[in-house]
């Protein structure tokens, strides 16, 4: 079997943009998909993909560590890296449709029979008021998830100093808090807006919410502010989401900078770049929850990542983006109360589905 081509598939999904998805094409009838990190001005990692398919072609599907390993190009920045990422999920996937298995079977098979969804009402949430937030926490909630996600300092500048100057945010989560109720997990994603004295008033006024984690509240290549925001905001934290390969992770690591880790298979550089940092994080005694608020096929990948994470916690999942989501697979993708089944479907379980494709269809 060689690879022959690389196909690109783009569906628009709202004001955030397009979702991307990649087939890889071999001399015979079969294929693998991927997902490629994009949202909006993406034609720089298009350009990548087409690059790495004229890399690729001839070469054995099978051969995944040398594919990945082997393209010089893999490095070069991040709309390679992203590229590469795309490339190598679908070669998993196209393996396990050779091999007529899932992928977490190639892996030495899972030890969990359902994965744990947050919602991540963020995307959805154009409303961005107390209000407007609560609204759609309480709807996640009612769709049946227990764990609820925002970022209510986007639009803020960043370097924040004071608790006072993210009063607005700060309301938002509580009013959060109050529609979901005590027993509903909340998160928060920082998106690295605060200095660490900002960090550390926010992290105390939001105390008494009983927060799941604290995510990125400082740049993480500011290694002194992030260290001093993990000894003393008394807080869960997690970050880690724009970081790539494994070797990209060693700060962390050796600094112990985080409480839960979130490699996110379109960045990284792959599947097998998410389950190494998961299994780096273990020898830690840190735990795994994948980064990827975006479409199905990078969902699907990350379910068989955390299927055989010992130390997977919770997984990310794009709440309310758009009604027509669970039609863009076959079969489609089911979400009940918050979990996704970890199946037996060969690759990763999914194909696209061309009606819904056809409906939602751009041009790239």
């Amino acid at each position: 079997m060689e690879i022959t081509t690389i196909d690109l598939t783009a569906v628009h999904v709202n004001h955030r943009g397009d979702w991307i998805f990649v087939q890889v094409n071999t001399d015979e009838p079969l294929y693998g998909l991927g997902e490629l990190r994009a949202g909006k001005d993406y034609e720089p990692q298009v350009a990548a993909v087409r690059a790495c398919a004229e890399w690729l072609r001839g070469k054995d599907p099978s051969r995944i560590n040398e594919v990945t390993k082997g393209w010089p190009d893999a490095r070069k920045d991040r709309d390679h890296t992203n590229a590469m990422s795309a490339v190598e999920a679908a070669l998993w996937d196209l393996l396990g449709k050779r091999l007529g298995v899932p992928v977490h079977a190639l892996w030495g098979g899972r030890v969990r029979d359902e994965i744990r969804l947050y919602a991540n009402i963020n995307r959805a949430t154009t409303d961005r008021t107390p209000e407007g937030f609560a609204t759609n926490a309480a709807a996640a909630v009612a769709d049946g998830f227990d764990a609820v996600k925002l970022a209510p300092f986007d639009g803020l500048n960043s370097g924040i100093d004071s608790a006072a100057d993210a009063a607005v945010g700060i309301a938002s989560m509580e009013a959060v808090r109050e529609a979901i109720g005590p027993d509903t997990d909340l998160l928060i994603d920082c998106h690295n807006h605060f200095t660490a004295k900002g960090s550390l008033e926010v992290a105390d006024a939001l105390r008494d919410l009983n927060l799941f984690w604290f995510e990125q509240p400082t740049p993480e290549s500011d290694l002194e502010s992030a260290l001093e925001v993990k000894t003393k905001c008394g807080l869960t934290l997690a970050g880690g989401e724009q970081r790539a390969f494994g070797d990209g992770w060693t700060d962390v690591f050796e600094h112990r900078t985080m409480d839960v880790v979130m490699p996110d298979q379109t960045v990284i550089g792959g599947m097998a770049e998410v389950r190494r940092v998961s299994e780096m994080a273990e020898s830690w005694g840190i735990a795994t929850s994948p980064h990827g608020p975006v479409g199905p096929l990078t969902i699907a990948a990350h379910v068989h990542c955390a299927a055989v994470a010992p130390n997977f916690l919770i997984l990310e999942f794009g709440w309310g983006e758009i009604p027509w989501r669970s039609t863009l697979t076959e079969p489609e993708e089911l979400i009940v109360n918050g979990r996704i089944a970890v199946d037996d479907r060969p690759g990763l379980g999914y194909t696209l589905n061309p009606d819904t494709v056809a409906k939602h269809r751009v041009d790239i």
